[in-house]
């Protein structure tokens, strides 16, 4: 006897068929729902204006300002006088309901994800998803739309790359000299980019003939690998003589065909040392940049790092 039953094949065949039934159903339920929300929205919101009328035309004499009616937790209907507006039906929502001295009336309420408002020039009442509130600027409702949570994360995402970028463009600025801080916002910088003229860095190693940037990369305001990117190139010696009288000139040598002025340079990037040799300096000097000429008795020498 065969036994009655489906096969695998239309049990997946419903299936599928079930599952484009809900594909296809399920937005149209969902759209339906909605549209069904705020068109109950918008029906109280309508009978609540024409309470608003009704009231304005029983309480003529009395309505000599604008009255503003609250739907909240503790008000259902009622100015902060304890005025009371009376309406057909049951409001569970916020918002408020204003009529003004000339009869005229306003309206902002929202329950759930779902507002409806009305101002004084609006022919209907509009309604959408998201907030509204009144603007004391305009004297008018307006509405504020949600975003939702993916927007909100992509927001943040964007913003922590911003930020991300500025510390990277801040850092790249401070090691080139510009006085800027991590905490500077980005007009401040922009700013002082404006009054600031970038170019090398350059930084004085001082007196002396023998230099360990490996070791004592901190002393110099080096990072510990800035050292291995260098080469000779990288370093100016300076040479200077100081005259009795005390004045600073720089080395310029002439008026005698025996007078010569060497200052040889080595740069070992592996090691990190620059050694500066064969400094010999005779005969004259002419030239006063820091102070008055005359012969020099004392040489000076001092190097720089420019990268």
């Amino acid at each position: 006897m065969k036994k009655k039953g489906f096969t695998l094949i239309e049990l997946l065949a419903v299936i599928v068929v079930l599952a484009l039934i809900a594909l296809i159903s399920v937005p149209l339920i969902l759209g339906i729902i909605e549209k069904a929300k705020k068109g109950a929205l918008t029906s109280t919101a309508n009978g609540l204006l024409e309470s608003a009328t009704l009231y304005y035309a029983k309480n003529l004499a009395q309505v000599s300002e604008n009255q503003v009616f609250l739907f909240d937790e503790t008000h259902e209907g009622e100015t902060l006088t304890g005025l009371k507006l009376s309406y057909k039906g049951d409001f569970n929502g916020t918002g408020t309901l204003r009529i003004y001295k000339d009869g005229k009336s306003a309206i902002c309420i929202q329950e759930g994800n779902y507002f409806a408002l009305k101002n004084v020039e609006d022919t209907k009442v509009i309604t959408g998803t998201g907030l509204c509130s009144y603007d004391e600027t305009t004297n008018s409702y307006l509405s504020i739309n949600l975003v939702s949570q993916e927007i909100v994360d992509e927001l943040q995402s964007r913003i922590n790359e911003l930020e991300a970028g500025k510390e990277a463009v801040t850092n790249a600025l401070i090691n080139k000299g510009v006085s800027i801080t991590l905490d500077d916002d980005l007009n401040t910088i922009a700013d002082i980019l404006n009054n600031t003229t970038i170019g090398k860095r350059m930084i004085s190693l001082g007196a002396g003939t023998s230099f360990d940037l490996k070791t004592n990369y901190a002393t110099y305001g080096l990072s510990a690998t800035d050292y291995q990117s260098l080469t000779a190139d990288n370093f100016i010696i300076s040479v200077q003589t100081i005259n009795a009288s005390g004045y600073c000139t720089e080395l310029s040598w002439s008026g005698s065909s025996s007078a010569s002025a060497n200052v040889n340079k080595s740069y070992n990037n592996t090691t990190g040392v620059l050694t500066v040799s064969n400094i010999s300096a005779s005969g004259g000097y002419s030239g006063s940049k820091y102070g008055s000429g005359g012969y020099g008795t004392t040489l000076v020498i001092n190097t720089y790092i420019v990268y």
